[in-house]
This record gives C-alpha cells, sequence and structure tokens, in this order.
C-alpha cells in the first residue's frame, strides 16, 4: 500500500482521492463525507460506516499499474478488513453501452464521479461491482437453458447482475423496459422465479447487514 507521499506521487491515483487522504493526515474526513454525500438519501449504511467504522484510508497500488481506495475497518478489535474503491470509470465496456442509459442515474453518478465498484476486498463482494465484472443472466456462468429462459419474466440478456451478496446471489438491474431499469434479485437456489426488489432498498440493507459486527467508533 502507497503512503500519502507515494500517491501523490502517483498518475494513476485521482485527485479527489489525494483530497481524502490530506484530510485525513489532519484528522478531518470533510471532503470524503461530502462526496459521498450524494449517495446518502439512497444508500444511507455507507453513510453509517463512514462516519462511525472506518479507521482509516490507503491507497493500493494494482498490478495493472491502476490505484483503489481501501477502506479499513476492524470486526472484534484486531479484524482487519477492508472495502476496495476502484477509480471512477471513464469508459463504459462497450458490451454495456446499449444499456447504460437505463441504469439509475445516481447509480451511474457512483462509477463515474467516485468508484468503479465498492466491494469486501477478498471476495469482491457485499457491494457494487466493477463494471468489468457486470455479467448479463444470459452469460454462461449462469448456466440458464433457453427453456427456463423462455418461461421467466425477465429477459436474461437485457437483465445484468451488478452486486454479489457473497453467496451465490446477485442483485440484478432489470433493462428490458424504456425507462430506468428496475432492481431483481437472482436467487441461486431459486433460479427460475427471480424477485422484483426495490432497488436502492436491497442494495443499502445487504451492505448494513454484512457490516452489522464491524465495530464502531464515537464520531
Amino acid at each position: 500500500m502507497a503512503t500519502s507521499t507515494e500517491a501523490e506521487a502517483d498518475p494513476s491515483v485521482p485527485m479527489q482521492w489525494l483530497r481524502f487522504l490530506d484530510e485525513q493526515e489532519h484528522g478531518r474526513r470533510l471532503a470524503l463525507l461530502t462526496e459521498w454525500s450524494d449517495f446518502a438519501t439512497e444508500w444511507p449504511s455507507v453513510q453509517d460506516f463512514l462516519r462511525t467504522m472506518l479507521k482509516r484510508l490507503y491507497v493500493l497500488r494494482e498490478q495493472d499499474g491502476g490505484s483503489s481506495l481501501l477502506y479499513l475497518y476492524t470486526v472484534g478489535g484486531n479484524d482487519l478488513n477492508f472495502f476496495r474503491g476502484r477509480a471512477p470509470v471513464t469508459d463504459v465496456p462497450e458490451r454495456l453501452r446499449p444499456i447504460w442509459e437505463r441504469v439509475p442515474a445516481k447509480f451511474r453518478d457512483f462509477y463515474t464521479q467516485l468508484h468503479d465498484g465498492w466491494t469486501f476486498l477478498p471476495a469482491n463482494s457485499m457491494g457494487p461491482l466493477p463494471v468489468d465484472d457486470w455479467a448479463f443472466l444470459s452469460d454462461d456462468k449462469f448456466d440458464i437453458d433457453d427453456e427456463t429462459a423462455r418461461a421467466l419474466p425477465i429477459d436474461i440478456d437485457q437483465t445484468v447482475t451488478v452486486f454479489h451478496n457473497g453467496a451465490g446471489d446477485y442483485l440484478c438491474l432489470n433493462c428490458a423496459d424504456d425507462g430506468e431499469a428496475s432492481g431483481v434479485i437472482w436467487w441461486h437456489d431459486d433460479p427460475e422465479h427471480p424477485e422484483p426488489v426495490d432497488f436502492w432498498g436491497v442494495l443499502d440493507a445487504w451492505v448494513g447487514i454484512f457490516l452489522e459486527e464491524a465495530d464502531r467508533h464515537v464520531p
């Protein structure tokens, strides 16, 4: 992990992150909280995390030459855990461009303004996945045969997974209809019955449940 001085010299580190790190060295988090506040209404569990659980920020240098911002928190006093936020999206993958405008606007803003995904580091789960890891339910890895696909109430060619809960289930966006995409849970043990859900409500609830055992401190 890079020190603050090393991060400043690394062109892959967004200026936005440098402000976060600079404030951290002075015991402040105003810039961090301000950037995340745009998503506070839809995603209050993260606001709670930033204010009462986050211990420290670090920059991780990736093997591909990029960087990630690590959010350190602890469980049980000594168990170190991290959420990992990659640099904001600058170019949407070609395979996602046909459905990108139907992705909820605030969700797109998160990816283009703050992080390309924000996930639990070891498992790349329990948060919005990086766009390179978004997958359509029609992809081979979901093993949905043609007969099952025809019987489903959603178009698997237009339904994309954007959040993995670490237990085989996915929060998806159904982008088949005109207008803003709607939320769907694809349950791995009941694949023939995808469940329509409030997208932001489930995203926030899953993150909040995952962080229930995180150590808290006085804001």
